[in-house]
Formats: structure tokens, C-alpha cells, sequence
């Protein structure tokens, strides 16, 4: 029996530390692009499953958009009708079903494409699942940050 829960203890502190290190990457992920674009205006997508980083929108008809979005379980970072794929820069083992990022003015009005945000918060909320012998380990993340 004490092997037994040596085991299993083992095996849950081993899928946590997996479970963190993959917030981790997907965290990092976001923020990297975030920084890296340095979008002009942030709004949520009308499908409400993400955000629309959008840089050059007022002088260029053709403006750059980025979205980031949680789809299909999936952290999707590339253009806003891109799909969820393998990509190796987001691609974790864990489901990402229930995770959610939004983004809101300092006052907590959100940003829309008719009234997009040139500063205030993202939040990110991260539900990652992963299947071990049979059972679901869940852990949930929340963060917020500025932009």
C-alpha cells in the first residue's frame, strides 16, 4: 500500500509539473507575440473566442491583424481565419477546452471592433486538462496584464 502511494504521488506531482510547464509556454507564447507585434489596438473577436491584435489600422486600408484565441481546445496564434493546428510554437499536450482571453479598458468596458482598445488589460484564463491512467488532472491558471 505504501508503494502504492508513493507511486501515485509520484505520478501526480509528475502530470502538475507538466500541467505548470505548459501554462508556462502558452503564457510566454502570448505575451511574445504581444510584445513582438506591439499592436496599436486590441479588440475581441466577434466570435468572442479571442482577441484581434491590430497594428497600422489607421493608415493603411490593409492594416495587420493578429488573433489569439482559444478554438477547438487549441491556442490559435496567426491570422484571424486560421484554424487550430499542430503548430510547434503552441502546440501542448494538454486540452485547452474552457480556457478563455479577453481584453478590456482599465475601467472594465470591453473592447470591441466598433470601440477597439489602444491600452488596458488581457485576461487570460487557462484551463488545461490532461489524461493520465485513465483519470483527468485539471489545473486552472488566471492572469492579467496590461498592453
Amino acid at each position: 500500500m505504501v508503494t502504492m502511494f508513493g507511486f501515485r504521488s509520484y505520478h501526480k506531482i509528475t502530470i502538475e509539473n507538466s500541467l505548470r510547464d505548459e501554462a508556462d509556454i502558452i503564457m510566454s507564447s502570448i505575451i511574445n507575440e504581444l510584445y513582438t507585434f506591439a499592436p496599436e489596438g486590441v479588440e475581441e473577436t466577434s466570435s468572442k473566442d479571442g482577441i484581434l491584435l491590430k497594428k497600422n489600422r489607421k493608415t493603411d486600408p490593409d492594416y495587420e491583424v493578429v488573433k489569439i484565441a482559444f478554438t477547438e481546445g487549441k491556442l490559435v496564434i496567426g491570422s484571424e481565419t486560421d484554424e487550430p493546428t499542430e503548430n510547434s510554437r503552441t502546440a501542448v499536450k494538454s486540452d485547452l477546452t474552457g480556457s478563455v482571453i479577453s481584453s478590456a479598458t482599465p475601467d472594465g468596458r470591453s473592447c470591441t471592433e466598433a470601440s477597439p482598445c489602444d491600452s488596458g488589460l488581457i485576461e487570460i484564463t487557462l484551463k488545461l486538462t490532461q489524461i493520465y491512467d485513465g483519470r483527468d488532472y485539471t489545473m486552472e491558471m488566471k492572469s492579467k496584464f496590461g498592453f
